[in-house]
């Protein structure tokens, strides 16, 4: 049975629209556009996204933030398509969040992330996929 590695994920963001290379537009809290990327993960898009097998054991993905621009912080870590409880976020650290993944069942789901722009007092949508599958 396959073991079940930590993985890191990074995002970027920017506070203006971005197009190629893997950036997503969305609309912030304040109606500006903003743009994010995110890299690591352990698949080979390199896009954190994650995938792990089911029955290999705890999974950890750190996120942490790719730009050094400290005005970005993590608001909240929430989860969509996790009917089965698998995962969870743990951590408060403004740019550190920790989400664990008990792979003890199947499922394809998105973790949330909405960054906190402290200079512009706006939350920005992020959503990377994480997906457990049968071994």
């Amino acid at each position: 049975m396959p073991t079940n590695n930590p993985t890191n994920a990074s995002l970027d963001i920017r506070n203006f629209a971005s197009s190629g290379d893997g950036w997503t537009n969305v609309q912030a809290s304040n109606g500006q556009t903003y743009s994010y990327k995110y890299g690591g993960g352990n698949q080979s898009a390199r896009d954190g996204s994650v995938m792990y097998s089911v029955g290999g054991g705890h999974a950890a993905v750190t996120l942490v933030f790719a730009t050094a621009d400290a005005r970005y912080q993590f608001d909240s870590v929430s989860f969509t398509g996790d009917n089965a409880g698998q995962l969870t976020a743990q951590g408060n650290a403004p740019r550190t969040r920790v989400i664990n993944d008990r792979c003890s069942a199947a499922i394809d789901a998105q973790y949330k992330v909405q960054v906190l722009d402290t200079t512009a007092n706006a939350t920005i949508p992020c959503d990377p996929m994480i997906k457990n599958q049968p071994t």
